[in-house]
């Protein structure tokens, strides 16, 4: 029975996992500009922003769903998130990526590389309310009553797990020296267009927070 369960649970994760988001854009546009820490950083936040809803919602945590205010709120700020982030992109598009510095100031680079890749990553899932409503639709709709919390736990671990693994081993992938030459050529115009994306996709979101 709880292996059936995991079944489905890991399932419907799985294929909200490897669909293109907000969160992915982000990722692929982190790792390529900034380089793997920073790429790395961005699945940590990422996951952990997750794994906060992740908790939320075993701990029975509706308040997005039961008010309307704050969900609505949350929206307004998903939407000026992603359109800020939109914007940056676009800005950043056309300026050329400059090498890590080496020494000392190499050793800083990296730390603020990966601090930064942490924060936007945090940022880029918390403030996205899908993410919580999600998760409490699934422990809701495929997770028994009578599943005790030890076992809800391991479920909880396993997807944080997931999304880190998942997000880190596309940081890994696209990070690859022979991977990122074949990417180079078309870099600048796909960050652009990532960025227009997240930009078009924030004033949606905003529409619809105040419709």
């Amino acid at each position: 029975m709880v292996w059936q369960e995991f079944a489905m649970l890991a399932a419907a994760h799985w294929l909200a996992l490897i669909s293109p988001g907000p969160d992915f854009l982000l990722l692929l546009r982190n790792a390529l500009r900034h380089g793997r820490r920073n790429g790395v950083g961005t699945s940590l936040g990422i996951a952990c922003a997750n794994g906060a809803y992740i908790v939320m919602a075993l701990a029975g945590f509706s308040l997005l769903q039961r008010s309307p205010f704050w969900l609505t709120a949350m929206k307004l700020l998903a939407a000026a998130y992603l359109a800020y982030i939109g914007w940056a992109f676009m800005r950043v598009s056309r300026s050329p990526r400059s090498p890590a510095p080496t020494g000392e100031a190499g050793l800083e680079h990296v730390r603020a590389g990966f601090l930064g890749g942490f924060v936007a990553g945090f940022f880029s899932g918390g403030l996205n309310p899908k993410n919580g409503l999600f998760y409490l639709g699934l422990f809701t709709l495929m997770v028994s009553a009578g599943t005790s919390m030890e076992i809800r736990m391991l479920y909880g671990l396993w997807m944080f797990a997931a999304v880190f693994a998942w997000d880190a081993g596309l940081v890994f992938a696209i990070s690859d020296a022979r991977i990122a030459a074949h990417i180079e050529r078309h870099f600048a115009r796909a960050e652009w267009l990532a960025g227009a994306i997240l930009l078009l996709g924030g004033l949606a979101l905003a529409i619809a927070g105040l419709s």
